[in-house]
């Protein structure tokens, strides 16, 4: 079943936590596809694994409908299986589902505000006929929804009562027949809700109940102890808004809840952040904006490994995606080496970074240097160094001398005396030894590294390759005798690539690289800029790029997809002007806030950031189309501000049919 799906996901996101070990280990989120398809309802789902084979509940769509369970199978089946059974019962209401003692429970409130239970009868079936109902010696009737886990030997549900703002809960005893023993209706102390609240069992004898507000976006939380009956006060969840509460589950088999909501009024996108071991300071962060619903979403494991999320989307389709967890500074040794060692680079994806070294600001420079700042000129928001643990592994060099060493440098000119303006970032030392620690401990990775636009007068190209060749040594890649077509990614494990381009220094172990239709070099970059702050003209570049590239690679050829989005003149001259003068009056001030609000000006950053949302679903859309196929795949996927958001998916498209 989840295998089936899988095929259908290409396109990813990135979320980045930190695991106990004190490792960045990273979640990959799938591309949601729609299953079940003649499906609609307008609450939300439950999705559930039930000693592996997973289970799916929804009611029809209307002020009230009937109940549904669907089997969908297990992991590692060849196709998807829809084993459906509808129940006879209504509800206004998202079902749910909790299990324990090895019976699965799906629960619904009733049309009478009572809840209602049907227990499986195999391990891919429910017991569809036989409807019961838990009996509460109280009269508050349960109200919007229901969430249910099992704290103990124990389940506890949680819901809304059917007055103004208070939220509930029962402890229920299971019968040895699987049937739910009374108990009472109890409200939870000073926590008001105008939403039905999520509860997760949060070890062996407490749990961890969610909420937003009432009439309040916030989002809260509080705990139960069961064995002491007592909760704690409610504490906010960060500083994050919903206008539902949030979905809480625990992930990896360990001790991190893991928390998904959407935004506040009418945003609908998704976002996320993670509780380990009671500290909420990891920040919320938002999913890309194709998962989008008004509803709360549902999780589930698949493996030690792999998770689904499944949610209603907002045409009232039930979508699903899977994540998997994976570390990112050594993604080549875990997703490529144990099946692709035999391959090459013109086999593979890779996350690039543009102007790599430029994500701090270390002096300028050019002949009008005083406009030159942070906003006009950089272009990463991690330090090279970072982005090797990000698992960045192209990287684009460009060189030049500030105060007597060596920098990365962004300006319009290889010389930078004769540029306008320019900036220096990065410390190539910094880079270079960055680069040597990270080789030595991940051994099996790759870095590619191309070293463009010289200025002899200025950086001596001697003295710079005598720099990288004192630092880097052994672990430089160097065989003139071969092309990128015939070195095996296993004879690249553990070394760096270092190209000039133009520029080939045998003694030095560099070799040249190119970026032209056809050329001699060690390595030929094929690519299209498309030099535009304009999404549409971004997209329009590449596509034509890529249809135009179908039959036309050759051996030395790496196929690059350049995604930036640029400054126009106007922006670089006037977003950036504040950075420029500390106190230029409120007048000049004034007058450029509105020009800027008026212009929808952008620093670099800013443009790569909105550009970069739409990477892959361009890509993929693409692919889809034959636009990019076996042949004219790309090879780097080459980003501004990049992370591990672009790693992801490159590991996604490796697994793709296009790179198999």
């Amino acid at each position: 079943m989840v295998n089936s799906l899988i095929k259908q996901a290409l396109i990813t996101t990135i979320l980045t936590i930190i695991v106990k070990a004190g490792l960045a280990q990273s979640l990959a989120f799938s591309y949601p596809a729609n299953y079940l398809p003649d499906v609609s309802t307008d609450r939300a789902l439950d999705i559930t694994n039930f000693k592996g084979g997973f289970f799916v509940t929804w009611k029809n769509a209307g002020a009230s409908g009937n109940v549904n369970v669907c089997y969908l199978g297990k992991q590692y089946e060849s196709k998807f299986i829809e084993q459906r059974q509808g129940v006879d019962a209504q509800t206004a209401f998202a079902p749910a589902f909790t299990s324990m003692n090895n019976r699965l429970y799906t629960l619904w409130i009733n049309t009478d505000g009572g809840l209602n239970y049907i227990v499986n009868k195999n391990d891919t079936a429910f017991n569809v006929s036989d409807i019961r109902t838990c009996s509460f010696n109280t009269n508050i009737k349960l109200h919007d929804g229901i969430t249910a886990a099992a704290v103990g030997n124990k389940l506890i549900i949680a819901s809304r009562a059917n007055d103004k703002n208070s939220v509930v809960y029962a402890v229920l005893q299971p019968n040895a027949d699987g049937t739910l023993g009374a108990s009472g209706i109890i409200k939870v102390p000073n926590v008001t809700s105008d939403n039905y609240p999520f509860i997760v069992g949060n070890g062996p004898k407490t749990a961890r109940l969610l909420f937003k507000g009432y009439k309040d976006t916030g989002i809260y939380y509080a705990d139960f102890d069961i064995q002491a009956n007592t909760w704690t006060g409610k504490s906010p969840l960060l500083k994050s808004q919903t206008e539902v509460s949030p979905a809480v589950y625990k992930v990896l088999q360990s001790n991190e809840l893991f928390y998904v909501w959407n935004g506040p009024k009418k945003d609908n996108n998704l976002y996320y952040a993670y509780d380990l071991d009671g500290d909420r300071r990891v920040t919320a962060t938002a999913l890309p904006g194709y998962f989008a619903t008004a509803l709360p979403v549902s999780i589930c494991s698949v493996d030690d490994r792999k998770f689904i999320l499944s949610y209603v989307g907002e045409d009232g389709k039930l979508y699903i995606s899977y994540f998997t967890d994976y570390n990112p500074a050594n993604w080549m040794e875990t997703e490529l080496m144990t099946t692709k060692a035999d391959k090459t680079l013109k086999d593979i994806v890779i996350p690039g970074s543009h102007d790599a070294g430029l994500s701090v600001l270390n002096g300028v420079g050019g002949m009008q240097s005083g406009p030159i700042n942070e906003c006009n000129t950089l272009t990463q928001k991690l330090s090279v160094g970072q982005q090797l643990n990000a698992g960045l592994r192209m990287f684009d060099i460009r060189v030049g001398t500030h105060k007597n060493a060596f920098y990365t440098k962004h300006c319009s000119s290889d010389c930078m005396e004769d540029s306008f303006g320019g900036a220096y970032g990065e410390k190539l030392a910094d880079i270079l030894t960055a680069t040597k620690a990270f080789l030595e401990k991940n051994k099996k990775e790759i870095v590619i590294m191309t070293l463009s636009h010289f200025c002899e007068r200025e950086t001596p190209m001697k003295k710079l390759s005598d720099t990288i060749f004192t630092v880097l040594g052994n672990h430089l890649y160097y065989e003139p005798s071969k092309d990128v077509s015939q070195i095996k990614l296993s004879e690249l494990a553990g070394k760096a690539i270092v190209t000039f381009e133009g520029y080939a220094l045998p003694d030095k172990l560099i070799d040249s690289s190119s970026m032209a239709k056809k050329s001699k070099a060690f390595l030929n970059i094929r690519r299209e800029y498309a030099a535009t702050n304009k999404m549409a003209n971004l997209l329009l570049k590449q596509n034509t790029f890529f249809s135009g590239l179908a039959k036309d690679i050759n051996q030395n050829d790496l196929v690059r997809l350049d995604w930036q989005l640029t400054q126009s003149p106007d922006e670089a001259a006037m977003i950036c002007n504040d950075f420029e003068s500390k106190k230029p009056g409120l007048l000049i001030n004034s007058a450029m806030l509105l020009t800027n609000m008026v212009k929808k000006y952008k620093s670099i950053i800013d443009h790569s950031i909105m550009g970069n949302k739409f990477i892959s679903k361009s890509v993929n859309d693409w692919i889809n189309a034959g636009v990019i196929t076996k042949t004219n795949k790309p090879n780097i996927l080459y980003v501004d501000v990049a992370g591990s958001w672009i790693t992801d998916y490159c590991i996604e498209l490796n697994k793709s049919k296009i790179y198999n």
